[in-house]
């Protein structure tokens, strides 16, 4: 009896770190819109093969016929100056930046 016992309360906790670890990592995410000049599929390739492997970047979420990106990042590896950087290396001239609210 004291065997399961013991099982029991390693295995809520380990659930319980699991858990606290998971809100931590998605506490310090972002997400921002940026509004491109022009955006071709052309365009959209070169995002692909460069904004979406800068240091911080999860996820790219295209809206073409408003010639807009949303990119979520991580706060604690990269930032909004730091992406507008990132645009402009590859060529894409960038309008405007716009912090969405996270989910």
């Amino acid at each position: 009896m004291k065997k399961n016992t013991f099982l029991s309360l390693i295995f809520a906790l380990s659930i319980g770190i699991g858990l606290a670890q998971t809100s931590k990592k998605d506490s310090n995410k972002e997400v921002v819109k940026v509004k491109l000049d022009d955006m071709c599929d052309h365009c959209v390739k070169k995002i692909d093969g460069n904004i979406a492997f800068e240091k911080g970047v999860t996820a790219l979420d295209y809206d073409q016929p408003n010639q807009t990106v949303k990119v979520t990042y991580r706060t604690d590896k990269t930032d909004t100056t730091k992406l507008r950087k990132a645009f402009e290396k590859v060529k894409l001239n960038v309008i405007s930046m716009e912090k969405m609210p996270t989910q």
